[in-house]
């Protein structure tokens, strides 16, 4: 139970970016050791990879974007009126559920409607909803890859993206 066990970490006053990194230590060694036991198949370990990918990448979005719209207010689609959120598209070997334990996960970010912020607050500062989403983006990109003394969760490749690394990070739908 990935939740679990992060809530467990989460409570013992570890913060989010090494609490991920530490679960995914220990799930990684877990599965090396069941691997070189006999005790893990192929489908075990891309299975279990492809889960933690998609949790820690569920996880730190979340968290992202209450911290971004805290500072900005919800992004709102200027045609709908409704909020936006990111979605994270998997590409790759994550995307075809087939993560190993040294895979990189390539990703493509985009949300549905151009539009702005809507502070809540005067001491919101207000973004477009392209900048809004490109500054979650790289936090999120930053979440997962960066190393620290924990290690790194995942290493991210943003080059599958439209017009690979020389395009935008973010697209509107």
């Amino acid at each position: 139970d990935l939740g679990q066990a992060l809530a467990t970490e989460l409570a013992a006053g570890i913060p989010l970016a090494r609490a991920m990194r530490r679960l995914r230590n220990l799930l990684i060694c877990g599965l090396i050791q069941r691997d070189l036991e006999g005790h893990a198949d192929l489908a075990e370990v891309v299975e279990t990879t492809t889960g933690l990918a998609d949790f820690a990448i569920r996880t730190h979005l979340a968290a992202l974007m209450d911290e971004m719209a805290a500072s900005h207010g919800m992004p709102i689609g200027r045609d709908s009126g409704r909020p936006q959120e990111m979605i994270v598209l998997a590409m790759g070997k994550q995307g075809g559920g087939e993560l190993n334990v040294s895979s990189d996960i390539d990703l493509i970010f985009v949300y549905p409607e151009d539009g702005d912020t809507a502070p809540t607050s005067p001491d919101q500062r207000q973004l477009s909803n392209h900048e809004f989403f490109n500054r979650l983006g790289k936090k999120l990109i930053a979440a997962i890859s960066e190393v620290i003394e924990d290690g790194f969760t995942f290493r991210v490749d943003m080059a599958l993206r439209p017009n690979g690394a020389s395009g935008p990070l973010v697209a509107s739908l």
